[in-house]
């Protein structure tokens, strides 16, 4: 008896000691605005749900970067970080002939958008996907 109470007890102290995000709590709530898309750089601002407000990164054209609640992230198949209260969103983006390509990687409502702009473009992105 003194077993099975010791092993209820370690499973118990084991779920608590994981990870603090629950999912049915962390918020989904991010919003992008894809600012602009050259030959050469892609810029985002975030306005909700980022540790970050801006990022610039160079792009070659088909070539993705993977883009989260923390910024630019090196690979784009790395695990979620499960230590605060930031939406665990991820995606990447790539460059195409006539603007850019986003494609989800995690936890967005949406599987892949297309964004067609040159320079300037002002489309703002969330869980949903394009805002209008």
């Amino acid at each position: 008896m003194k077993k099975i109470l010791g092993l209820l007890l370690v499973a118990i102290i084991a779920t608590s000691c994981g990870s603090k995000k629950d999912v049915n709590q962390v918020s989904r709530d991010f919003t992008i605005e894809i600012a602009s898309i050259t030959n050469n750089e892609v810029k985002l601002k975030c306005t909700e749900g980022c540790a970050w407000t801006e990022l610039a990164f160079p792009v070659t054209k088909y070539q993705p970067q993977g883009v989260d609640a923390y910024g630019m992230s090196g690979t784009i198949n790395t695990l979620a970080d499960v230590s605060d209260q930031l939406p665990d969103f991820k995606f990447s983006v790539e460059k195409t002939d006539n603007g850019a390509e986003l494609r989800s990687i995690r936890d967005t409502g949406w599987n892949k958008l297309s964004i067609s702009c040159i320079a300037e473009c002002k489309e703002i992105i969330n869980y949903d996907g394009i805002v209008r």
